[in-house]
């Protein structure tokens, strides 16, 4: 057998590692978004006292559930319009790599900082400064970093070895996000 083959028969996993590394690429923004303690806490950002985030004791938690919900979709986005055309080429070349994929996550975690800065038109001047800040790359790469480890150890494991939960939790993650955030959104309209 040839180096080449072993390489790429070491990446049975990466289809259940694509699908959950957005998913975990966003923990590095939960506590900086989150935690009223932070410079960057989103309750803070909204710049208005009255928003649901900044509530006594459920504002962090729906601050949380909004980046994880917004911070997944944004991952899966650039993820699969991105960052699977470049593994499958790369994969199909035969020059996938651990490193090469870490590199890749985090490229595209930058990537998908700027594109946030450059698409979206923050009227909060807090989340607006963040976005066109060196803070937005710097938190772009290190999601990315944390999502291409996790993409390279969960590539890695035998594919037998995964639990069909696993399948599952990026979507009911993501559901109960949106029922919460459409809760806090009616509850923010009806006052």
């Amino acid at each position: 057998m040839n180096s080449k083959y072993r390489q790429t028969k070491q990446w049975e996993a990466a289809p259940l590692a694509f699908w959950l590394a957005p998913l975990v690429a966003t923990f590095p923004l939960v506590p900086l978004f989150s935690l009223r303690i932070s410079p960057l806490f989103l309750g803070t950002l909204m710049a208005d006292s009255t928003h649901p985030t900044n509530a006594a004791w459920f504002g962090p938690w729906l601050s949380a559930l909004a980046v994880v919900f917004n911070g997944t979709m944004l991952g899966y986005s650039v993820t699969l319009v991105a960052g699977l055309p470049v593994y499958l080429l790369l994969r199909r070349a035969g020059h996938l790599s651990v490193k090469g994929s870490v590199v890749m996550f985090v490229l595209l975690g930058i990537f998908a900082s700027q594109l946030v800065g450059a698409l979206e038109h923050f009227s909060q001047p807090g989340l607006h400064a963040f976005a066109h800040s060196w803070f937005s790359p710097f938190f772009g790469a290190a999601c990315g970093l944390v999502g291409g480890v996790f993409f390279v150890v969960c590539a890695n494991r035998r594919s037998g070895e995964a639990h069909p939960f696993f399948y599952l939790l990026p979507v009911f993650v993501l559901s109960f996000s949106a029922i919460v955030q459409v809760w806090e959104a009616r509850i923010w309209i009806a006052r």
